[in-house]
């Protein structure tokens, strides 16, 4: 198990949510982590997002990287 964590810069608002949903559908990823990661992007809080498979996470990682979005992967949630 893993956190993706998805730090807030302002930077996120600028990329479309339409967009993001779209990208997001086509990931394996619960319905739970989408929302999840959604959030995670345009919230002001911080937050990350719990990924149980090793391939998910590449999959995530790799979006967030396409997106221009800042994340850090660790083995703990780094937000409470």
């Amino acid at each position: 198990m893993s956190y993706i964590n998805i730090p807030y810069v302002v930077e996120n608002n600028r990329i479309g949510k339409d967009l993001v949903k779209k990208e997001l559908m086509q990931l394996d990823l619960s319905e739970s982590a989408r929302a999840e990661t959604l959030a995670a992007i345009y919230s002001i809080r911080p937050r990350g997002v719990e990924i149980s498979e090793p391939t998910q996470a590449m999959g995530l990682k790799t979006l967030l990287m396409r997106l221009g979005i800042p994340y850090r992967q660790t083995d703990v949630s780094e937000y409470s």
